[in-house]
């Protein structure tokens, strides 16, 4: 990070540091507590680490910090945190997706599922594969289980977390709808399809989730949807496109139309103006195809 990037790339810079440091201290003592219950058991946290350290542009953390903010919520240590545990929700979701998708490979280095069936072979289990596959599974729901517990700890006032856990608890609906229809290839509109498979987790869930954290009003909610819906939609177009998973017919120019509309519906005069800068500098993101999933 120069110290001539405009200011809006610097805070967002900060804020993945900030998540990032969340991140490691969380994980680190949930480990320790692994580990107290049998030092053997470590193993699926581990893959849940090594995910995590591998890097990623914390895109759905940012979403979540920048709907908070959106709607009035001042900076601080808890709404780092609460968007943080969207990361682990993240990191639940790419686990299970290379355990569909049979991968061996992510963000550079094997994946759970192949690192565990390695490692299978070495200790001479019976049936690697099964293993493996079984231990990348268990490593992905804890992987869930510990965003839960990291959303739920974060500090909010109880008053707060009903609105936030219900958009939650539907956003995690939403993905596991989207990766029925997109794994047995059931027939669905492209647009419905890409928000249900990412866009609802990736952009507009987190932004609803920092909005409800911070009491937004509904004409704040509304504004949010509009820009969340449209572009978590292109995300996944793009990626589908980048993946050669796109639907016949759909193109780039179908994502940069969203995109577009998603900006327009960043008003000044209904969020933070700070917020509205931040928003749009993502979704500039988005449209570069600048993130790593």
């Amino acid at each position: 990070m120069a110290s001539s990037d405009p200011p809006v790339v610097r805070e967002l810079e900060s804020l993945k540091d900030r998540v990032d440091d969340a991140l490691a201290t969380f994980l680190t003592a949930r480990r320790q507590e692994l580990e107290w219950i049998d030092h053997r058991s470590t193993t699926p946290i581990d893959e849940v680490i090594r995910l995590f350290r591998a890097g990623g542009k914390r895109l759905r953390p940012a979403f979540c910090y920048w709907g908070y903010r959106a709607a009035g919520g001042a900076d601080d240590a808890r709404i780092v945190r609460a968007a943080a545990a969207l990361e682990l929700l993240h990191t639940m979701a790419l686990i299970h997706d290379d355990v569909m998708d049979g991968a061996a490979e992510r963000r550079g280095d094997a994946t759970a599922q192949a690192r565990q069936t390695r490692a299978a072979w070495r200790r001479r289990d019976p049936d690697p594969e099964r293993v493996g596959t079984a231990v990348a599974i268990l490593a992905g729901d804890l992987a869930a289980v510990l965003a839960d517990a990291m959303m739920l700890e974060a500090g909010f006032p109880p008053e707060r977390l009903p609105a936030a856990l219900e958009r939650y608890h539907r956003m995690r609906t939403e993905m596991a709808v989207g990766a029925y229809l997109a794994v047995t290839g059931m027939e669905a509109d492209a647009r419905r399809l890409a928000f249900l498979k990412g866009g609802s987790y990736t952009v507009e869930g987190p932004l609803l989730i920092g909005a409800a954290l911070a009491g937004a009003p509904v004409q704040v909610v509304a504004r949010l949807e509009r820009y969340g819906e449209p572009l978590g939609e292109a995300f996944q177009l793009l990626d589908d496109l980048r993946d050669g998973d796109a639907a016949a017919g759909v193109s780039g120019r179908d994502a940069r139309k969203l995109i577009a509309e998603s900006k327009d519906a960043l008003d000044p005069d209904v969020l933070r103006p700070e917020a509205v800068a931040a928003l749009g500098h993502l979704a500039d993101q988005v449209a570069a195809q600048g993130i790593a999933r």
